[in-house]
């Protein structure tokens, strides 16, 4: 069977799977608080638990698995699949590559630590928004003010375990469209400190603006950076995006 788990918050919805998981359960209970949770939010931020007492799936719900994940293609965020389970915990790494969110696996003692990773926002300074895209292991910056240290101490806490568990990204997005540049020297330095630190595990930089850094990024990054860079204009963040997963 499975069980709402609600309590969680910030837009987290939870589903404890015990016993025999049949079709009905999909149909009755995860789909329809899925779908209210998507219509409430945009979004979809989900805890499935596989408790000890969890025994099977049947072949039909299985089946219905597999469908929910393309149903809602587009609105993965995060997904925290708790479990001791071994196939469980293989098949959620497994199937990470399948959808556009970000999956990660905890053991039962963990659950407070997956409750908190979810409910972790990717919103850090009021300056730097930064999102993660699993399936191409790509990360989108997204500059809204003058940038500081802070932000890139607090993406550098965001980004290592990525990195940690990806083995590497693909590549790394700047998108803005008119680069905001930082609060002081200082501030500067931080920045290409972290750079310094991130590059060699970094395929491709893309600048997605309409700023004078991303043609500057493009001609003279590659002479202190390792990963292959380029240039697109600020509405075309999409052929970014294709360029990197090539």
């Amino acid at each position: 069977m499975i069980q709402i788990i609600d309590d969680i918050g910030n837009g987290v919805i939870g589903f404890k799977l015990s016993g025999k998981v049949v079709d009905e359960d999909y149909e009755k209970t995860l789909i329809p608080a899925l779908q209210s949770k998507f219509k409430e939010n945009g979004k979809l931020k989900v805890l499935y638990q596989v408790g000890r007492d969890f025994d099977s799936y049947d072949f039909s719900a299985l089946k219905d698995d597999v469908k929910t994940g393309f149903m809602f293609y587009s609105a993965w965020e995060k997904i925290a699949v708790v479990s001791d389970i071994s196939w469980i915990i293989d098949a959620a790494k497994g199937f990470s590559f399948t959808i556009p969110g970000e999956i990660k696996t905890f053991s039962n003692k963990d659950i407070e630590k997956a409750k908190a990773w979810l409910l972790k926002k990717n919103v850090l300074h009021p300056n730097l928004n930064m999102s993660f895209d699993a399936k191409t292991k790509t990360v989108i910056f997204e500059p809204l003010g003058a940038l500081s240290k802070d932000d890139f101490i607090e993406a550098k806490e965001l980004i290592d375990p990525f990195i940690e568990e990806n083995g590497k990204l693909n590549g790394i997005i700047i998108y803005t469209k008119d680069f905001p540049g930082w609060k002081s020297f200082g501030d500067f330095i931080t920045h290409m400190k972290f750079i310094k630190e991130h590059h060699k595990h970094i395929k491709k930089l893309a600048f997605v603006t309409d700023s004078f850094v991303g043609d500057l990024g493009e001609k003279v990054g590659s002479h202190f950076i390792s990963a292959e860079i380029k240039n697109f204009d600020y509405n075309k963040l999409q052929k970014a995006k294709d360029w990197i997963d090539s």
